[in-house]
Order: structure tokens, then sequence, then C-alpha cells
């Protein structure tokens, strides 16, 4: 059975700044995972895993599939306007034959700002 990868983002993000995007490439057993007839989806929730959502994003929505046929996906830059806190996040693939399953979690902590 295949792990899910951890990605916690190793800084604080600031309230009001703007989160610049990540790009991961996601596999399987050592193979790439093509998302070309994927549906992806990625959530931050606040506190925990069973949290308020406060972001959701879908492919067209946030999420970019810079490379599909290599697993390459993009979570698009936006502001991070989440009260300070600690967010937990997963990235969640549909595949074509209806199989879900997770291929990254984490967290990023948001920090206040002065300026917000």
């Amino acid at each position: 059975m295949a792990s899910i990868g951890t990605y916690n983002f190793p800084n604080p993000h600031v309230k009001g700044d703007d989160f610049l995007g990540a790009q991961y490439t996601l596999s399987l057993n050592g193979s790439v995972k093509d998302l070309t007839s994927a549906t992806v989806r990625c959530m931050f929730r606040r506190g925990n895993k069973r949290g308020k959502v406060v972001k959701s994003l879908t492919v067209g929505s946030g999420i970019t599939l810079t490379d599909a046929s290599n697993g390459v996906l993009t979570i698009d830059a936006f502001n991070m306007d989440f009260a300070p806190d600690t967010y937990y996040y997963d990235i969640e693939v549909t595949d074509s034959s209806a199989v879900i399953k997770t291929y990254v979690e984490g967290t990023i902590v948001v920090m206040q700002d002065t300026s917000y």
C-alpha cells in the first residue's frame, strides 16, 4: 500500500500577503500519476483536519494541471486572507476509473501581520 506524502510549508505565511503557489508531482509506487482525465481538489481547513473549510480549490479554480500526463499540478497563487492559525490541507485525485486517492497532506501556518 502506498503512503500519503506529507509537505508542511516550512515558513509561516503572513495574513494578507500573497501565497505564491506550489507545484507538486504526484506519483504512486514510483510511477507518475497521469492526471489527464482526473478530477483534482484541495481543501484548507482551520485548526485541524476536520476544521472549518476556508478555501476549496479545483482544476480551473485554483489548481492548474501544469503537465497532466506527467502528474504535475500547481496550486495557483492567491491572497492569504486566512485568520492566524494552523491550516491543514490535502490534494485528492479522482481518476478516470472513479478511484479516489489522497496523494499529499500537510499544514501551513498563518501569522498575524501588523499592517493588515
